[in-house]
């Protein structure tokens, strides 16, 4: 039967009427076009951090205020998670993240390395599914409730689940199906398939249905009632649950009042099928129920439950639309989540800071859109509001409910272009297009409609009060009409006087001090001296240099201070009163655009700017300026021109073609320290890295072929009003700090090797800056051609080879200067034993020149044999030491000059042939000049010895080896000259590494010898 009439509510569901209240909440959606991994969200909680983890049909995922990271089941990673279904994740007291998947594993996911540890269930043979989840008792252990009504609690020794039936006792034979602390009389309440029943963990007793020990009242309530469901206790001490009749269309809530002490039945008063899932009670008291596909504020007014309805509708991309809500979540900044089957969304009911209201009429039709012009504020609190076409004039109390017009309203449809009220008799003025204008009495309820002459069937698009009760109107064919009081002698059909015409006039604005503005279509600001009616001055495009509008179209203004008035032109145009000098704020300064159209300051000086597409809260003091648009909650962010009114309250109402959006500023008030700024995501060529060692190291090393990185950083706020700005920098590469206005993921697609640090920073709107710096240094590695170590090392075997280039040279230089020095030592004991002999011979000589005249001619001629010798040795070895002549071709050319004075002195025949590969051949000096030394004795030796009258040389290169070949001819027998000639040359024989044959027969000799060269 109760199926039958789920099928009947189903089929003949009827619209529920969204209440009465034009405001809408606003919240924000998250689905897969997003970010989410799947539209079905089963759990979400936050973690000690605050990030946000979602539960999903398709991974885990942790959100930080900007992006998703996403984790799936794979089975070649070990400590990915349990499953790609996730049913539940909670995180416990002691801050562990649990998880359970759609297969029965349970288990532990760090948060930091982001690896998951399976926790074993002991003894479990059947599959586990968790109806209610995990449960932590008061004193701290953490269990979950099975479907067979016991419980599995955690033994953290070793780290398993063991089955605990009686952690939370029972009745016998009662199945538990739910749990809840009540912390008011610290006691358990548990549902049963049987009843309610209350335990109390310090005596141990069971209160139930016929076994009331403690006679608790609310078990004597509710000692009928079976198969109660899902037992919740309020901040009041209210016991509330669930009960669905068996024949009932309709589940009811039950509750008992601890300050009554009577307990009632509930109705929630919703049209249509629905399901209660559970209650959510924030920390400030509001209480929400949620279901299927069901969302309402439980609210108590008047001694009486009073349940208002979210609307279950999408009508723009700030609403919701679901068929059941899993999970309703309070984060730490109050905000709420909604874990449903058709995405995340999130919202604040207290902290909204963008409330939009749509048309309502009292008079219960739904409500509706409307071209929002003009509002205005009475003395005893009511606000009335003008709109063009049908939805005419409307009225609503201090909160935004509808409320009757006063009546009678003149009939027809009225199009309101403007609302101002004479604080003089306090009439409010509306004026119509057509050139209508109705007078609203408030103290009589009387409304009186005029026509003026004067404005011609014109629209009036504005009208303003001076301080002398007179108003000011503006026409959309470009009069400025003021009506005098006194003259009217306060008649609104008479007294107007026109005082100016110029272009289509859209803003009058009064300045306190005796000035009319007028803000017109092409003909610049004009400013009229209210008393004589004079123009002051005109401000345009073309006026005197430095005193000229950004554009010729104004459309509001405000005053600032006593000198300064800001002009919505373009962009924000800043006028001296006094000097007439103007100044511009633009994009140039952090306006997002030049589409400015209506401006107001708040009570604290903070200005406020509606644009074409979101609108700017601007600090003019410390030109700090925060953005705000469709993200932060604004459901139609195209703002009217001149469409601002300030109540008294200091709220902010902007109006829309659509419907109107109230700020109240004092909402956004930044006083506080704005929250530090965590690093939330690491890319390395686009490939997400696990965050733990590198933000725990605050360190990043990177490859040089490898620097494409991207850096995420966030507050880990969701407060829409907390409008937090982020600076960062990467130092040693960006100049400056790089403003952002939303937490974001930078990209550095290249880093050059060296060292860098990752800054940034917060600031909230009013120039508050947190002073803690969060940083990462990030090294990028040069590749080893490029790193210190390696140039050093390159500079030593520089060093090296340079050394050992010099040394070489030196040990060189060393090696000729003690050649030359040899050679210099052997050429003076050459030279002083021929000197000595000559000496010794002139001696001789003289002595035998009296007594044997041919014996003194003989010695004579050895004198002068030896004198010529040292002659020629002095010759030679200077020749050798000559640095000129260290080559082998100078050696060559010294041997072929030898060779041809012995034919010369001696007649012989020599014959001498030099390949030309000797020529090229390095030599040190003292083997050249051992060579040549060798070859003058030996030819010497052939020629004086041997009587030689013909002889062939070779010098040839063989190999390795230098080859001298001598082969003569000889006239005597040269049997047994070898010997001599050995003894002659063989001082020169072994000063080179040398090896020498000498054959020796009756008519010829000849000489080989072979120098190695290395």
């Amino acid at each position: 039967m109760r199926f039958l009439f789920i099928i009947l509510f189903i089929c003949f569901i009827i619209p529920g009427v969204s209440g009465q209240q034009a405001k809408q909440y606003s919240f924000k959606h998250f689905s897969v076009t997003n970010g989410l991994a799947s539209n079905d969200v089963e759990r979400v909680t936050q973690d000690k951090d605050g990030y946000m983890w979602l539960a999903t049909n398709n991974g885990l995922q942790r959100y930080d205020g900007s992006s998703f990271i996403t984790f799936r089941a794979s089975a070649s990673e070990p400590g990915s998670i349990p499953s790609t279904h996730i049913l539940l994740v909670y995180e416990d007291r002691q801050r562990q993240m649990w998880l359970m998947g759609d297969n029965n594993r349970i288990g532990i996911f760090d948060t930091k390395k982001f690896k998951y540890t399976d926790i074993p269930v002991h003894g479990q043979a059947k599959p586990l599914y968790i109806q209610q989840g995990f449960f932590e008792k008061h004193s701290g252990e953490l269990l979950m409730l099975k479907d067979d009504g016991n419980f599995l609690q955690y033994d953290p020794v070793n780290k398993r689940f063991i089955q605990s039936n009686d952690a939370i006792p029972a009745p016998a034979g009662w199945k538990r199906t739910w749990v809840h602390w009540d912390r008011t009389i610290n006691r358990y309440w548990i549902t049963c398939d049987s009843g309610l029943v209350q335990y109390d963990p310090v005596s141990r007793h069971l209160n139930y249905r016929n076994h009331n020990i403690d006679n608790d009242p609310v078990i004597a309530a509710f000692a009928q009632q079976r198969n109660p469901a899902r037992v919740f206790v309020d901040s009041r001490g209210n016991v509330i649950f669930i009960h669905w009749a068996p024949m009932a269309g309709a589940p009811q809530i039950y509750r008992f009042s601890r300050k009554s002490g009577k307990s009632e039945t509930i109705a929630l008063g919703f049209n249509g099928y629905h399901e209660i899932g559970y209650f959510t009670q924030q920390r400030n008291g509001r209480l929400w129920v949620h279901g299927r596909p069901l969302l309402a504020e439980w609210r108590e007014t008047n001694g009486s439950s009073n349940f208002v309805h979210v609307p279950n509708e999408y009508k723009h991309e700030h609403s919701i639309r679901f068929d059941y809500i899993h999970e309703m979540y309070e984060d730490r900044e109050n905000n709420l989540w909604l874990a449903t089957d058709n995405g995340l969304f999130i919202f604040n009911p207290d902290a909204q800071i963008f409330s939009t209201f749509n048309i309502v009429r009292p008079d219960g039709k739904p409500p509706f859109e409307g071209i929002v012009q003009a509002m205005e504020e009475l003395k005893d609190g009511r606000i009335f509001v003008g709109c063009w076409g049908r939805a005419g004039l409307t009225a609503y109390d201090n909160n935004f409910n509808p409320i009757p017009l006063p009546a009678p309203f003149p009939h027809g449809e009225f199009s309101i272009w403007d609302m101002a009220t004479n604080f003089k008799t306090g009439d409010l003025w509306m004026t119509l297009q057509g050139g209508s204008i109705v007078v609203f009495n408030p103290r009589r309820n009387i409304f009186t409609k005029v026509s003026p002459e004067v404005f011609g069937g014109t629209t009036i698009r504005q009208v303003d009060e001076d301080t002398s009760g007179n108003l000011w109107f503006g026409t959309h064919n470009g009069k400025v009409i003021k009506w005098d009081i006194k003259k009217a002698n306060n008649d609104p059909s008479k007294g107007y006087e026109l005082v100016l015409n110029t272009g289509l006039v859209y803003k009058l604005h009064y300045d306190y001090q005796g000035f009319i503005w007028v803000a017109t279509l092409h003909h610049g600001l004009v400013k009229i001296d209210a008393r004589t009616h004079q123009v002051v001055r005109t401000f345009t495009t073309k006026s005197a240099p430095g005193e000229r509008l950004f554009m010729d179209s104004p459309g509001d203004m405000t005053y600032y201070n006593d000198s300064t008035l800001l002009v919505s032109a373009g962009c924000i145009n800043i006028i001296n009163t006094k000097t007439n000098k103007v100044s511009y704020f633009t994009t140039e300064d952090g306006l997002p655009s030049h589409t400015t159209e209506s401006i107001e300051k708040d009570e604290k000086g903070i200005i406020w700017v509606g644009m074409t597409n979101g609108i700017c809260r601007l600090n003019l003091e410390k030109k700090i300026l925060s953005f705000y648009d469709r993200r932060d909650g604004i459901v139609y962010d195209k703002f009217e021109m001149a469409g601002v009114k300030e109540l008294k309250d200091g709220r902010l109402v902007y109006f829309t073609d659509h419907n109107f959006l109230v700020l109240d500023p004092k909402k956004f008030g930044q006083e506080f320290m704005p929250p530090k700024t965590y690093l939330t995501s690491f890319k390395l060529g686009g490939k997400s890295l696990f965050t733990d060692s590198i933000f725990q190291q605050k360190k990043a090393i990177l490859r040089y072929n490898n620097t494409s990185i991207s850096i995420g950083f966030s507050a880990l706020s969701y407060l829409p009003q907390q409008k937090v700005h982020y600076y960062y920098m990467m130092e040693n590469l960006d100049e400056d700090w790089i403003r952002t206005d939303r937490p974001v993921e930078v990209v550095y697609n290249y880093l050059a090797p060296g060292n860098y640090v990752f800054k940034v920073r917060s600031e909230n709107a009013d120039g508050i800056m947190n002073p803690e710096i969060t940083s990462l240094s990030v090294v990028v590695r040069p590749p080893v051609w490029k790193t210190w170590w390696f140039f050093s090392l390159i500079a030593l075997l520089v060093i090296g080879i340079l050394y050992l280039l010099d040394r070489e040279r030196m040990k060189r230089r060393r090696s000729l200067a003690q050649v030359r020095s040899q050679i210099a030592r052997n050429l003076t004991s050459e030279v002083s034993t021929t000197l000595n002999n000559i000496n010794v011979l002139s001696e001789i000589a003289k002595i035998k020149a009296d007594k044997n005249i041919e014996q003194s001619k003989d010695f004579i001629d050895q004198i002068s044999d030896k004198s010529r010798y040292m002659i020629e040795a002095m010759d030679d070895t200077l020749w050798s030491i000559d640095p000129r002549n260290d080559s082998m071709k100078q050696t060559i050319l010294r041997i072929k000059e030898l060779t041809e004075g012995i034919r010369a002195s001696d007649g012989v025949e020599i014959d001498l042939i030099v390949d030309n590969r000797v020529q090229s051949m390095v030599l040190d000096m003292k083997i050249r000049h051992e060579l040549y030394f060798f070859y003058k004795e030996s030819m010497q030796f052939i020629v004086k010895n041997l009587q030689c009258r013909q002889a062939f040389v070779n010098i040839n290169r063989v190999r390795s080896r230098l080859m001298i070949e001598i082969l003569s001819e000889c006239s005597d027998n040269t049997a047994g000259c070898e010997t001599a000639f050995r003894e002659e040359i063989s001082r020169r024989a072994s000063a080179i590494p040398s090896t020498i044959d000498v054959i020796s027969d009756n008519k010829s000799f000849s000489v080989v010898l072979y120098v190695e060269v290395k």
